[in-house]
């Protein structure tokens, strides 16, 4: 008989995987952990059974990161899942000295950069701690930096969130395993938890665990202003931006999500004002210039509105958002057939494995309901909440979104979606 385990860390060790996930498997899946005294007594096993029990389970089955809300992981996930180094298989002594010291040098860089974090450079910021992971995979900061990374592409939309946020659990779930302690793979693990699954009560307690541990965590101060704002809590929400835009002077994610959440609140000419001074210090991004295409059509009106629309939407191609919300203006002002053009350049988008209706649903979501699809724009913005997209967490709020609000059979629909606090229709807090 082979020898016995008896705690969940000696258990984590024989497995490579850490104490947490491997709770989760006794509990849904049945690994063979036995208790000596009922559920909450002290618990062991044997390593010959583990090893027995894994080899009979499909990695499908066994998938860290848990059941995803949304589209199936792709090819590209599960080759970048596979590509990373398995702490089961690494020994930290053949990892050379010179090895670390460059993996520490990358991932300290990196930091660095994310100081004057921006769309620009985020891409950079990624690649250094991926190299940083693969030249020591047993770095839980490189894994803990290249989740956070990761998220942040999603919710720019530089790459699809469904395949950004499946890679980052993968990422964080090294990370944890390797240090289940570290702020900034809790962090990662709190975003996540918002994201998809929107797990609203355990994103809540990590960020305010972490903030009570880290008051000035710029990271965590953005996520849980971001859960405010799901909550409805728009004021907390602005104030806490306004707290991390000051500690990050350099980088731009805090104050376009504090712009975003004062759009939402109704500031339209306090928005624009602090667009334009993010745009004369070059610190806009995709969030902020989709924030101010929508405060333009909300402060001036569509018609109105339609030249500068036009003019952002051609500075950023590459930002659906602003097309989107071209395309809503156009349709309400009656240029239905150019409404109809940039619906479908959107839509040419679809084909992804990742997805059945387009790759930019909150955008098509727009120009629908300029168009009075209503039930064409809900499927969209489902489809958008599935996806875990920094749109779906203002649904209740959302300036552009009150013809489906205060459509009596769409209320319904949108009320299917689970957010935290008051359900929507209900007051603000």
């Amino acid at each position: 008989m082979a020898p016995r385990l008896d705690t969940w860390k000696s258990i984590a060790q024989h497995m490579g995987k850490s104490a947490r996930t491997l709770q989760r498997w006794h509990r849904e899946y049945g690994l063979p952990v036995h208790h000596l005294a009922g559920e909450s007594g002290s618990v062991y096993a044997y390593g010959d059974e583990l090893d027995t029990w894994l080899r009979g389970r499909s990695r499908s089955e066994l998938r860290e990161a848990g059941p995803i809300s949304g589209p199936e992981l792709t090819p590209a996930v599960l080759d970048y899942e596979t590509s990373l180094p398995s702490r089961r298989s690494s020994d930290s002594d053949l990892i050379s000295a010179r090895a670390k010291g460059r993996s520490r040098q990358m991932v300290s860089l990196a930091a660095r950069m994310w100081d004057s974090l921006s769309p620009r450079n985020l891409n950079s910021i990624v690649l250094h701690y991926r190299k940083a992971a693969d030249l020591d995979p047993e770095s839980a900061e490189a894994y803990a930096g290249l989740s956070m990374g990761l998220i942040a592409q999603g919710i720019w939309r530089l790459v699809h969130p469904t395949g950004a946020f499946a890679a980052a659990r993968v990422a964080l779930h090294h990370a944890l395993a390797i240090d289940p302690e570290l702020l900034l793979a809790k962090t990662a693990d709190a975003w996540l938890k918002m994201l998809v699954p929107r797990d609203w009560q355990g994103a809540r307690e990590e960020f305010d665990g972490i903030l009570k541990q880290a008051p000035t965590c710029t990271r965590s101060l953005n996520g849980r202003a971001l859960l405010h704002i799901a909550e409805g809590s728009l004021e907390k929400a602005t104030r806490m931006l306004m707290k991390s835009a000051d500690l990050s002077p350099l980088s731009s994610d805090a104050m376009a999500f504090y712009l975003w959440a004062a759009y939402l609140d109704g500031r339209f000419k306090h928005v624009l004002d602090q667009v334009s001074d993010l745009r004369a210090s070059g610190r806009h991004d995709p969030v902020s210039d989709v924030v101010e295409a929508l405060t333009l059509i909300q402060h001036f009106g569509p018609s109105a509105a339609l030249e500068r629309l036009e003019e952002l939407a051609a500075e950023s191609p590459q930002t659906e958002g602003l097309r989107g919300a071209l395309g809503y203006a156009c349709a309400v002002s009656g240029e239905g057939q150019k409404a109809r053009e940039l619906l479908g350049s959107l839509m040419s988008l679809t084909g992804s494995a990742w997805d059945n209706m387009s790759r930019a649903p909150y955008a098509v979501a727009l120009v629908w309901i300029g168009l009075n699809e209503k039930h064409k724009a809900l499927k969209c913005l489902k489809q958008c909440y599935r996806d875990g997209s920094l749109w779906s967490l203002s649904y209740r709020f959302d300036p552009i979104l009150e013809p489906l609000r205060s459509d009596p059979q769409c209320l319904p629909m949108l009320d299917e979606l689970d957010y935290p606090g008051p359900p929507i229709g209900s007051a603000r807090d």
